[in-house]
């Protein structure tokens, strides 16, 4: 029996909850249109809705759900990934808040504390690797921003991480950026195999 099944005969609590664990668990893994029907109209739901529509490219309508630091990173608007940077207690919360704000300032042509993000990092691989493996997307995207060609091990090491985890959520726009790496680096075969893979990968949403 499927867990929405078993929360029927529950209250409506108990059914969003539930729903918000399949809807949720179905955006991790990438599967964008399915996890639209399964999105409860919870708070955690709507967030979470916006982030999918983001990476759907549907921007306007991300915009007008609950707006956060994650969000503008989906969205590619650092300037509003800093306006939202969130402060927080709990260290998890904290690292993935840093390396949104690395990546942010990078995207501005600053030059932020590497030793930071490592620390994030480090932080996140420590006490929850899953999130590490979506910090280190960020933090490549960083990485691709500052010199596409030196970003190709950062984006390897992201795509070997979401692959360990069955994470896909992120899957085609890490893709395109090492086909755009590789293309950078002169390597225009390897280059057109990526661009593929990144096309279907959004095939699969």
């Amino acid at each position: 029996m499927k867990l929405p099944d078993l929360a029927k005969s529950a209250g409506e609590a108990a059914r969003q909850q539930a729903a918000w664990a399949v809807g949720s668990t179905l955006f991790w893994r990438g599967r964008f249109n399915d996890a639209r029907k399964w999105l409860p109209p919870s708070a955690e739901g709507l967030t979470c809705l916006g982030w999918t529509l983001a990476l759907q490219g549907e921007r306007e309508a991300a915009l007008s759900l609950p707006n956060n630091a994650l969000l503008h990173f989906f969205l590619d608007d650092p300037e509003a990934c800093l306006r939202q940077h969130e402060a927080s207690t709990d260290p998890v919360a904290m690292a993935r808040a840093e390396l949104l704000r690395y990546w942010a300032q990078t995207r501005l042509g600053e030059r932020p504390d590497e030793a930071v993000a490592q620390a994030a990092l480090a932080t996140l691989r420590r006490l929850a690797p899953c999130e590490e493996a979506r910090g280190t997307a960020i933090h490549a995207e960083a990485a691709f921003s500052r010199q596409p060609i030196y970003a190709l091990p950062h984006l390897d090491h992201a795509l070997d991480l979401f692959a360990r985890f069955g994470l896909h959520y992120l899957e085609a726009r890490l893709l395109e950026l090492k086909a755009q790496a590789l293309d950078a680096a002169g390597l225009l075969g390897d280059a057109s195999r990526f661009h593929q893979a990144a096309a279907e990968a959004r095939r699969r949403w």
